[in-house]
């Protein structure tokens, strides 16, 4: 084959295809390459090149997407809590870091809420970890539904639970925390002949763009315990 027939080749299959998506794509796109430049060695007919070319072409772009989907699958789950569909840790402090980079370009400003169930542990000892798991999906469906769509809800592990309130004034964020702390304390969950009814500490912190990810954690975790401590008689309580 000809360096003007491999020009025309290599033209119909862009190396601009997956370039840049993922490592694993970009191996892949260097692997059809070498497949489409041995699969049109030797021929001289510029029409079977271009055929050739087009057939492989449409095979990468093929294998790519289904590659790249699988790919943001895959983050999603690493992001993902597996119990609730809420952010998990991991997922919600790459958002919190995205959010403190934009408030320190664009001067904007927001709360971050810190929520612990209150006693939460007796439910697992009393009536068995999955009552416990019944509870948390009930409560990260509740904290989901009540949110805007441009607020971020997370389950941090065992029963904490965090919400970042963004671009909005710090008065309004911080109102409409212990206004769904008290919801959650309004929840009723069935479970097989009992009902639970629980209740939420909150902590607040506010930030704007001069604040750094762990003194913003750190302060909202500090003001959960002291709202804990000042209820501790609070808890989950079962009645039949």
């Amino acid at each position: 084959m000809s360096d003007t027939h491999l020009e025309h080749a290599g033209k119909i299959f862009s190396p601009s295809m997956g370039k840049g998506i993922h490592p694993v794509i970009d191996s892949l796109e260097m692997r059809i390459r070498t497949k489409l430049i041995r699969g049109v060695d030797g021929a001289t007919d510029p029409s079977e090149i271009t055929r050739r070319a087009l057939e492989y072409a449409s095979e990468a772009e093929q294998r790519i997407a289904e590659l790249s989907a699988r790919v943001s699958t895959l983050e999603s789950l690493a992001q993902t809590d597996e119990l609730t569909g809420l952010y998990n840790r991991r997922g919600f402090k790459d958002i919190l870091n995205r959010n403190l980079f934009s408030a320190a370009r664009y001067d904007e400003m927001g709360v971050l809420a810190y929520f612990d169930l209150n006693k939460f542990k007796d439910i697992n000892d009393t009536f068995g970890h999955a009552a416990g798991d019944e509870v948390l999906r009930r409560v990260g469906d509740f904290l989901r539904r009540s949110i805007r769509s441009t607020d971020f809800a997370a389950r941090l592990g065992g029963d904490e639970f965090a919400i970042l309130f963004v671009r909005g004034e710090h008065a309004k964020a911080r109102e409409r925390a212990r206004t769904m702390a008290r919801k959650i304390g309004r929840l009723v969950v069935p479970w097989q002949d009992q009902k639970f009814t629980i209740s939420a500490s909150v902590g607040l912190a506010s930030y704007d763009g001069s604040t750094a990810a762990e003194e913003l954690i750190d302060r909202a975790d500090r003001a959960m315990y002291r709202e804990k401590h000042k209820r501790p008689d609070a808890g989950i309580r079962a009645r039949a």
